[in-house]
């Protein structure tokens, strides 16, 4: 079955793009995980908590090939929502927030020229829900986005709070940021197609 696709704001969003269990899998994973502090790129990648608290998160090869693979599922439709040619993916990264976790408001893609960067899309997948009990969510970390439909400008926030197995793109020249936790634990998996 193939998830009802919401568009709004110039963003695409996917819910139900993985079931509870899926999610639970997932996070079950993380758990079994290794956890380091999750860098930034500030002339070369540095770890600054001052701009971005929240870790990366090494899950087993097996189970990292079958979110890449779920996700790589929504390309086509990705690129059509965008009008943009999509024709690879960077690879998927696991995300997690602790209670004071956030990331200031950044863009993942900056200058369009730039060979280094070839991200045109950025890729969200919830694993967690907000506003639910903290055992199995968290409170707080919405993913803000300023002017989905305009990245030129940086007005106009669209908070999209954290719903379990939600899969939101964006272009990834919007600026945007991770609200901080303020209870629980934030789970997410990122990509980005380009």
């Amino acid at each position: 079955m193939t998830p009802e696709v919401l568009r709004q704001n110039g963003v695409f969003m996917a819910p139900g793009v993985c079931d509870r269990q899926t999610c639970a899998r997932l996070r079950a994973a993380m758990e079994r995980g290794v956890m380091t502090p999750a860098e930034i790129f500030e002339n070369g990648y540095v770890v600054n908590r001052h701009v971005r608290n929240a870790f990366d998160v090494e899950i087993e090869h097996s189970t990292l090939a079958e979110v890449d693979r779920l996700i790589d599922r929504f390309r086509g439709d990705v690129s059509e929502f965008f009008g943009v040619a999509l024709q690879n993916a960077e690879g998927c990264s696991f995300l997690r927030y602790l209670e004071g976790g956030f990331y200031r408001a950044h863009r993942d893609r900056i200058d369009d020229a730039d060979p280094q960067w070839p991200r045109r899309v950025s890729l969200v997948l919830f694993l967690t829900t907000a506003g639910h009990d903290a055992g199995a969510g968290c409170e707080g970390g919405a993913l803000r986005l300023y002017n989905p439909r305009d990245p030129s400008r940086d007005d106009a926030p669209f908070d999209i709070p954290p719903v379990e197995g939600t899969l939101v793109a964006f272009r990834s020249n919007v600026l945007h940021e991770v609200l901080p936790v303020t209870a629980g634990v934030r789970d997410t998996v990122v990509n980005w197609f380009y």
